[in-house]
């Protein structure tokens, strides 16, 4: 097998190994290599640690994971030219992936909660800081929301952005507390009720304040 056919061959059944496994302690080299149909040193000689393969493989779900949001902020845009998308299409490209991965359990929604576990365990601080950090695609949503919300510059829209993906976190990731504020009369079960109340929430985020006073910050 060709180095590029074997380091494909490890990242995918990593992948699959983190998005079925229920404990991520149980995703061992030796299980990853079996798995594989490689040795164990395959694996370090292509990655060099656990640690390091586990990342990579959770670099490719996430590329895939962004590609999905990417193709439907596309289509929100494409289908309103020459105008800009409206908001409810972009935010609903932005979180509406993340809300059909959590609750299809045939997605790979678990890669990013083993990946979340390995890295609280881990001693390196570090551990995927790369990619909490890769915002490229976050920063196409932005130039889209720059053209709907004119009246917010740039940092503004960063912070809502942000906010925003903080409240998706908030809502599929703490379920217990939702119910015990919440209750169950808006149903934290179907999707696309959350996907509704999370678009319904975070739209007035972007919206013009009333009477058209600015924000405090400066341009």
């Amino acid at each position: 097998m060709s180095t590029e056919l074997t380091t494909a061959r490890i990242l995918q059944v990593t992948e699959r190994l983190m998005a079925t496994a229920d404990d991520p302690d149980r995703i061992t080299v030796r299980r990853i290599a079996a798995a594989a149909g490689v040795a164990v040193s395959a694996i370090n000689y292509h990655f060099g640690s656990r640690e390091a393969l586990m990342v990579a493989a959770m670099a490719r779900c996430y590329t895939r994971f962004n590609a999905e949001r990417l193709n439907q902020l596309t289509a929100a845009v494409d289908a309103a030219r020459p105008s800009p998308p409206p908001l409810d299409a972009v935010l609903t490209a932005l979180l509406e992936p993340s809300v059909r991965w959590r609750y299809d359990p045939g997605s790979d929604y678990r890669v990013f909660l083993n990946f979340r576990a390995i890295t609280r365990r881990s001693a390196d601080p570090a551990l995927g800081r790369a990619l909490s950090e890769e915002v490229d695609h976050l920063r196409l949503f932005l130039d889209v929301l720059a053209r709907i919300a004119p009246h917010l510059n740039r940092a503004e829209l960063g912070w809502r952005l942000h906010a925003t993906l903080g409240i998706r976190d908030n809502v599929l990731r703490n379920r217990t507390r939702l119910v015990a504020l919440a209750g169950t009369a808006i149903d934290p079960d179907d999707p696309a009720r959350v996907l509704a109340e999370l678009v319904a929430m975070t739209r007035c985020l972007f919206l013009a304040p009333a009477g058209g006073v600015g924000r405090s910050m400066r341009r």
